[in-house]
């Protein structure tokens, strides 16, 4: 079966699960907690819909942003924008950001350097190569997130964790990138592999597993391994292929 049947099949099973339960399901109590959902390049909203009705369901008020992740300055300003609109309309709520892939490094730039770590209480991002991705070297667009970039070089300047938020790093057991940073992160038990490191990359979406840790740490539990390394503990090369192609 091909990586695009795989990933229909998936989506097409999460989809019916969460149209299921929440056909089945009380209204849920709704929290004071918005979440949005910041996508990995070139998928867009959709992928995101099944994990979206997921936390609805748990009483989150969850949104996924419509992203192409070809920019990450342009992208980290409309999360920004996002999120600066949801305070405005619920000033009491807490904001937390769940992103996939390259979704989590403009994510990151907007919480280390546009003043997002002051308004966002959960970061969590699955399958994000935090220190860069080979994959993005010499592209049209996202190029900036190769490794050794000025863009990842500041990125990663000194702690990688700032302000009171609660950082996550959910992969799989054999995601090309192990998504670590340093300062304080919850580092999950890696999911289990499905296929091989690109085909779960692709599923993460709506991979069961994968919205359970990310349940999980909306709820702030760390299923996995509390780490607090120093600053400039590690290279972008050793974070990357942890158990092979």
């Amino acid at each position: 079966m091909t990586v695009g049947r795989l990933f229909a099949a998936a989506f097409g099973a999460g989809l019916a699960l969460a149209a299921s339960a929440t056909a089945s399901a009380a209204p849920p109590e709704v929290h004071e907690r918005i979440v949005f959902v910041v996508p990995g390049q070139y998928l867009g909203a959709a992928p995101y819909q099944p994990l979206v009705a997921a936390l609805n369901l748990q009483g989150y008020r969850a949104t996924a942003l419509d992203l192409p992740g070809f920019d990450m300055d342009a992208d980290a300003r409309a999360v920004g924008a996002a999120v600066d609109a949801a305070l405005a309309a619920h000033p009491d709520a807490e904001v937390a950001l769940v992103s996939h892939s390259i979704g989590g490094t403009s994510t990151r730039h907007y919480l280390k350097n546009l003043g997002g770590s002051d308004k966002v209480d959960t970061y969590v991002a699955f399958g994000t190569a935090q220190y860069g991705s080979p994959g993005a070297c010499g592209q049209p667009v996202g190029a900036e997130v190769c490794p050794g970039t000025d863009f990842m070089t500041a990125l990663n300047s000194g702690d990688d964790t700032p302000g009171d938020t609660a950082y996550y790093g959910i992969r799989s057991a054999r995601e090309w990138a192990d998504g670590r940073l340093d300062g304080g992160q919850c580092r999950m038990t890696p999911t289990p592999t499905a296929v091989d490191g690109g085909t779960d990359h692709a599923l993460e979406p709506v991979n069961l597993h994968v919205w359970g840790q990310v349940s999980a740490a909306l709820a702030g539990r760390c299923e996995g391994e509390f780490v607090d390394d120093r600053d400039a503990a590690f290279t972008a090369e050793q974070t990357l292929f942890p158990n092979g192609r």
